[in-house]
């Protein structure tokens, strides 16, 4: 296993050794391969203009593209479908880890009313995260160290919290039952409770101490409501603390946190019943629940992206894109706006064509979709009009039988050549932004097999 460092540390050596392990890449790439079912969209943009226009058509596939990475913004991952859970280190992107913030609720109102305090005695308190049923995770099913701390903040529920948001504790001291803390991943494994068949899920044992507390306040004012409740108890902060990885080891998992097997389950005795006794705090959408990221690029094997985050112009061989905020990366088509001064002025089609570079580790598949993002007039990310239209066929969409994602962009840069929109850089990032682990290393325009390309079809009659 690890060795035992805080897990925010960062690691002075990585060794790279490939790691052969059971992986999520043969389910993330049957997913892969069953929803992104590929379309030919060769004919897309034609219906700008009439089908006898298509006889004088010009086309340029040697327009000009620049290309290049930056380190990415934080994106939004408050009161999602599902958080993320874990560390690895990815040979080409470095590190990530990823931890949940996420507040408890009390399951009804007025708890512990007609109970005494005095005889509530916990046996046990377990967190119990379900794994997402459609993609359990990104990476190898390794084990790994999860540490649970007291949050010390209230979250407002009005809110949108983004990847960067560090919570503040009560103190570091960990909640996990002591020498508990290991846990390998089994997201096919469904577990008995009391007979009672439950759905993959990661249960993870807390301190009784923390349990006898809750029973304490029974009956009290912090157990009468839901409002009273969060002002006691702020929630949890769940993370891992891995220490020093080698590259492909471990993963990130998803969690289905409003699954109704995703709570906070306290198992308790009263002296006067024989028999015992569960509570459960909810994980729900009325509460706070979020991811929190955490990135080192310089941790990657491969040294392009850290060489590539450090000067641009490296973009024009590859580029880089990682889900949760990690990295993106940008177009811009300087040539476009000189069309029409050579007599090119109507769009018949303009295709995006970025094709895969390289191979990739099977347990890393490829975003299933790409998007792509203007800028507004006042810097905010906007689509492009070809994904606002009624037809919605830009496309970004993963072919797994030609290694490339194909964008068709026609309504854009006609307005571009007509000088509706101004000819800003593209940004790229992935589907699933928030919720996934997604990453891929893409051929830039120089690349010397199978360059980024835009194709430009025009009608001159």
């Amino acid at each position: 296993m690890c060795s035992k460092k805080r897990w925010f540390e960062h690691l002075s050596h990585v060794n790279p050794l490939f790691s052969s392990r059971p992986t999520f890449g043969a389910v993330l790439l049957f997913s892969l391969l069953a929803t992104s079912c590929y379309k030919p969209e060769d004919g897309l943009g034609v219906d700008l203009l009439p089908p006898d226009a298509l006889l004088n058509a010009v086309e340029v596939d040697t327009s000009a593209v620049v290309a290049w990475s930056s380190v990415g913004t934080p994106v939004r991952t408050s009161n999602l479908s599902r958080t993320l859970l874990g560390s690895y280190v990815d040979d080409r992107f470095g590190l990530a880890n990823a931890s949940i913030v996420t507040q408890v609720r009390l399951s009804t109102n007025g708890v512990g009313e007609n109970q005494d305090p005095a005889n509530l005695f916990c046996d046990s308190l377990v967190l119990s995260l379900v794994y997402d049923e459609g993609s359990y995770g990104y990476g190898n099913l390794d084990p790994q160290v999860v540490k649970v701390l007291e949050l010390a903040e209230f979250f407002p529920n009005d809110t949108s919290y983004t990847s960067d948001r560090l919570p503040s504790v009560t103190s570091w001291n960990d909640l996990v039952v002591a020498g508990r803390d290991v846990f390998t991943p089994q997201p096919l494994s469904t577990p008995v409770i009391d007979g009672v068949t439950l759905k993959p899920q990661l249960r993870i044992p807390l301190d009784p101490a923390l349990g006898q507390r809750f029973l304490s306040r029974f009956g009290e004012l912090e157990m009468s409501t839901n409002e009273e409740f969060l002002k006691f108890f702020k929630g949890l902060w769940v993370l891992t603390d891995n220490g020093q990885q080698d590259p492909y080891q471990a993963a990130v998992l998803y969690m289905a946190m409003l699954d109704a097997q995703t709570k906070l389950t306290l198992y308790y005795r009263d002296v006067s019943v024989p028999d015992t006794l569960t509570f459960d705090f909810l994980i729900n959408d009325n509460g706070v629940r979020f991811t929190h990221m955490m990135f080192d690029h310089s941790q990657a094997v491969d040294p392009g992206l850290p060489q590539a985050l450090a000067d641009t112009s490296l973009g024009q061989e590859r580029i880089y894109v990682q889900s949760m905020g990690g990295v993106k990366s940008w177009v811009h088509f300087p040539d476009l706006t000189t069309y029409p001064e050579k007599g090119l002025r109507n769009l018949a089609k303009a295709e995006l064509v970025i094709p895969l570079e390289g191979t990739y580790y099977p347990g890393y598949v490829p975003p299933v979709q790409l998007f792509l993002v203007r800028k507004g007039s006042d810097g905010q990310d906007l689509f492009l009009p070809d994904q606002l239209s009624a037809q919605g066929n830009i496309g970004g969409f993963y072919n797994p039988l030609t290694k490339e994602y194909r964008f068709i962009i026609t309504r854009w840069a006609q307005e571009v050549l007509n000088g509706t929109m101004d000819n800003t850089p593209l940004s790229i990032g992935p589907g699933s932004n928030g919720v996934s682990m997604n990453r891929v290393v893409l051929s830039g325009p120089e690349h010397p097999e199978r360059p980024m390309k835009l194709l430009l079809t025009f009608t001159t009659s």
